[in-house]
């Protein structure tokens, strides 16, 4: 797995061979990159179930200044911190190891917001539905922020607060892009 744009382009990042890792595929970070592209520049991105940090990383390559990336796996933490670490971006880059709820909750409590909010979490295992009402309840998501929500192409999420603006699909995953119903 590698870097797909901006200032580490084309640098390898370690990932997990481990059962129940799949990490976001490069075609699928580049997708969502290039959409959003110049609007990224000077934004904060939450990386909540991150695997490999693959996504929060890009976002930090193409001029994002500030990444959360959060994962409840030991293994998972160990491999997102050396790939933090592998390109120096542990300045901008903070990891948390926390199941999903304990991690909105604590950085709701230490007055986090994010512009980008990604959320790929195991297949079928995550109750996406409350996911959402606390990222929405807790106020974590900016005014003209994005959800990104990385699902089986199958698969339907529950929108909740939230109003779908566009559905991606790439092969047998889909991305759905969500935004606050209030904006």
């Amino acid at each position: 797995m590698r870097i797909v744009g901006g200032r580490h382009r084309s640098r390898l990042l370690t990932t997990s061979q481990g059962k129940g890792t799949r990490p976001t595929m490069d075609k699928v970070r580049e997708a969502l990159y290039d959409r959003l592209g110049q609007w990224v520049i000077g934004k904060a991105v939450l990386d909540l179930f991150a695997g490999s940090g693959s996504v929060a990383l890009e976002g930090i390559s193409r001029g994002m200044v500030e990444a959360v990336l959060v994962d409840g796996s030991a293994s998972a933490i160990e491999i997102i911190q050396k790939n933090v670490d592998l390109l120096k971006e542990t300045d901008v880059c903070k990891v948390l190891r926390m199941e999903a709820t304990q991690a909105l909750r604590y950085l709701k409590n230490k007055g986090h917001r994010f512009d980008l909010i990604y959320l790929d979490p195991p297949y079928g295992k995550v109750d996406l539905g409350r996911i959402l009402t606390l990222i929405h309840h807790y106020d974590l998501l900016n005014d003209e922020g994005y959800i990104v929500v990385e699902t089986l192409d199958e698969d339907s999420i529950p929108f909740g607060d939230f109003i779908l603006e566009k559905k991606m699909t790439y092969g047998f995953t889909a991305l759905h892009y969500l935004r606050r119903k209030n904006i």
